[in-house]
């Protein structure tokens, strides 16, 4: 489990100085949309991502983070297509789906945590990645981060 990590919303440039700046122990100078998890590896998010595929039946979308940077090992990017997956999460058909899906990550063995922990992050986690869509809708170099550190 990583010692702080957090979901983000913005372009590469604005990522690879929030990375930077974070691992350097700096409060970042570019303010942005973000979502503190607590203490999640991306392992842990590609976990819920596999989950999250098959939930919203999105057959061939892979679940990994892209690497944003050979020397920023603990910076990411969510792919497009996962990241239709997270956004799809927030006005599911039913609305029993998140809570089930969060059920299932936290039972997951990778996992340290509870629906009560699970539940509240996959809902603010799937808004962020509707903003997301909507902020790459409008501007095509914006995208959704990951930040994980040990």
């Amino acid at each position: 489990m990583a010692n702080y990590s957090e979901f983000f919303i913005a372009d590469h440039h604005q990522a690879v100085a929030r990375a930077k700046a974070r691992m350097a122990g700096k409060s970042p100078a570019v303010d942005v949309p973000v979502l503190p998890t607590p203490g999640l590896s991306d392992f842990e998010i590609e976990v819920l991502g596999e989950f999250a595929v098959k939930a919203v039946h999105a057959t061939g979308v892979a679940a990994e983070l892209s690497l944003v940077d050979i020397e920023l090992d603990t910076l990411f990017a969510v792919p497009d297509a996962l990241l239709e997956v997270f956004a799809e999460l927030n006005a599911p058909e039913d609305p029993e789906e998140v809570v089930d899906l969060a059920a299932q990550w936290a039972a997951a063995e990778e996992m340290e945590s509870t629906p009560e922990v699970t539940e509240p992050l996959l809902k603010a986690l799937a808004a962020m990645a509707a903003a997301a869509v909507t902020a790459a809708e409008e501007n095509a170099k914006m995208g959704l981060f990951f930040y994980s550190a040990d």
